[in-house]
C-alpha cells in the first residue's frame, strides 16, 4: 500500500511529466519533469494563506468582500487535503532550460482508496504559473517559502 507522499508524487508524474524528446515523438519537442515538490496538508491558517487561492482573515491582502466570496466559491467545490508546491523542469534538443516554472496545487488523497485526485484546478491550469521562467536556484528558494521540498529532481529522468 502507498503512502500519501507516494499517491501525490505519481499523480504529479502522471499530470506534468512528458518525454517528447524520444526517437519517434510527434508531441512536441521538450521534456517536461517534476524537478521538485513540496507537500503540506490542507489547512486554512494565515501561516498557509500564500498558498491559498484567496487570503484569510488576518492575512496580508484580506478583503472581506472579496475574499470571502472566492473561499465559498472554491469550498463550494470541495476541500482539498493537502497542497503542493511543484516546479517543473524542461530540456529540449538544445539540451536542458536553466529556467523553470511552478505553481501551488491542490489535491484529495484517499489513502484508503490509494487515490490522489486535483480539485480548484482552475488555479493552475488557467492561470499563469505563480513561478515564472526563473531560474533553478530561485525556484528552490520559492519552493522552500512552503517546506523542505520531498522531492528533487534536477536531471531529466528521460535522457539516459
Amino acid at each position: 500500500m502507498k503512502q500519501v507522499n507516494e499517491l501525490i508524487l505519481d499523480r504529479l508524474k502522471a499530470e506534468f511529466e512528458h518525454n517528447h524528446l524520444k526517437p519517434g515523438s510527434i508531441e512536441s519537442d521538450t521534456n517536461v519533469w517534476i524537478l521538485a515538490a513540496s507537500i503540506i496538508p490542507f489547512e486554512e491558517n494565515t501561516e498557509n494563506s500564500a498558498f491559498l487561492p484567496y487570503n484569510l482573515k488576518g492575512a496580508n491582502g484580506y478583503d472581506e468582500q472579496t475574499d470571502v466570496q472566492t473561499r465559498d466559491y472554491y469550498l463550494s467545490q470541495g476541500t482539498p487535503t493537502h497542497i503542493v508546491r511543484v516546479v517543473l523542469g524542461m530540456s529540449s534538443p538544445a539540451g536542458t532550460s536553466p529556467y523553470v516554472d511552478g505553481t501551488d496545487v491542490y489535491l484529495v488523497v484517499d489513502i484508503k482508496k490509494q487515490t490522489a485526485n486535483f480539485i480548484w484546478e482552475e488555479v493552475w491550469a488557467v492561470e499563469a504559473p505563480k513561478f515564472h521562467g526563473g531560474t533553478i536556484p530561485h525556484a528552490m528558494a520559492w519552493v522552500r517559502q512552503m517546506t523542505e521540498p520531498l522531492f528533487i529532481q534536477y536531471d531529466d529522468p528521460f535522457i539516459i
